[in-house]
């Protein structure tokens, strides 16, 4: 079945035919992932052959993501067929969903666009192609020290998997955590809750520049978050009405109206 035919099938709600369409596409996705996990310098290899456990676990990642925005372009009715194959009108929506997820999940959070454009051609120049600095610097026409702290910048998450075992073989995680892998409820809520509190603080922080952050317009906020502007907005409403509630059942909001009351008391008296 063509992929036009999916997506008419896939338009009246049938949920086999996007199934069918993930799966003919699954190698597609799979080299778009490697690409973006190369530009960035993410594929490591294992030290028995294959590719390391954190290389795994980030392609694994991206192929995900890489899925989930496949079947937003299979459902958003934005493909016009008389202008090429659907595979190649996915590739710009695919390569972009998994350069934003890694750019959210590492350390390049703290870069501008402009620089992390500079970092991403000079890696790419210097792992994938094999340049020296100072070509590189020819390329781009910038300074030498620009490439050396472009390439040297560290385009990956700190995982455990980039921790070696001595002498020892296995899943480096298993090896560190082997006494607490096994999770309680109570434990699991409480991470899942911490997260959520995070991404409430970044939201809030970008938004109004405050908890350290620099004030950030509304689409890169949606952008760094992988929301829709719109739910940007939701989210920073239900997040104020949480500090607001959490500031008024606080001690110190307690203990403010308390010291008003005895002030007003006071005065009263006098």
């Amino acid at each position: 079945m063509s992929d036009q035919e999916l997506l008419d099938r896939i338009a009246q709600g049938d949920q086999a035919a996007l199934t069918e369409l993930c799966d003919s596409h699954a190698e597609l996705i799979r080299k778009r992932a490697q690409w973006i996990a190369r530009q960035y310098n993410c594929l490591r290899p294992g030290s028995h052959g294959g590719w390391s456990g954190y290389t795994k676990e980030t392609l694994s990642e991206l192929e995900s993501v890489g899925v989930l925005a496949l079947i937003e372009c299979a459902r958003n009715d934005g493909y016009d067929s008389s202008k090429g194959a659907f595979g190649t009108y996915i590739v710009p929506f695919l390569d972009g969903a998994m350069r934003r997820h890694l750019e959210s999940s590492m350390g390049t959070l703290s870069l501008d666009r402009d620089s992390m454009g500079l970092v991403r051609k000079a890696q790419m120049l210097y792992h994938r192609d094999g340049k020296e600095m100072s070509e590189i610097a020819d390329d781009l026409g910038v300074f030498l020290s620009e490439v050396a702290r472009a390439v040297a910048y560290p385009t990956h998450f700190f995982s455990v998997y980039d921790l070696p075992i001595p002498e020892e073989d296995g899943d480096v995680f298993e090896y560190l955590m082997s006494d607490r892998l096994f999770a309680s409820a109570e434990e699991i809520v409480l991470r899942a809750l911490t997260m959520e509190s995070l991404r409430e603080q970044d939201i809030l922080g970008k938004s109004f520049g405050v908890f350290g952050y620099t004030k950030t317009d509304l689409r890169e906020i949606a952008i760094r978050n992988r929301l829709r502007e719109d739910c940007v907005e939701k989210a920073e409403k239900q997040a104020l009405k949480k500090l607001r509630e959490r500031c008024l059942d606080s001690i110190a909001w307690k203990l403010r109206r308390a010291s008003r009351m005895v002030d007003r008391a006071i005065s009263l008296e006098q």
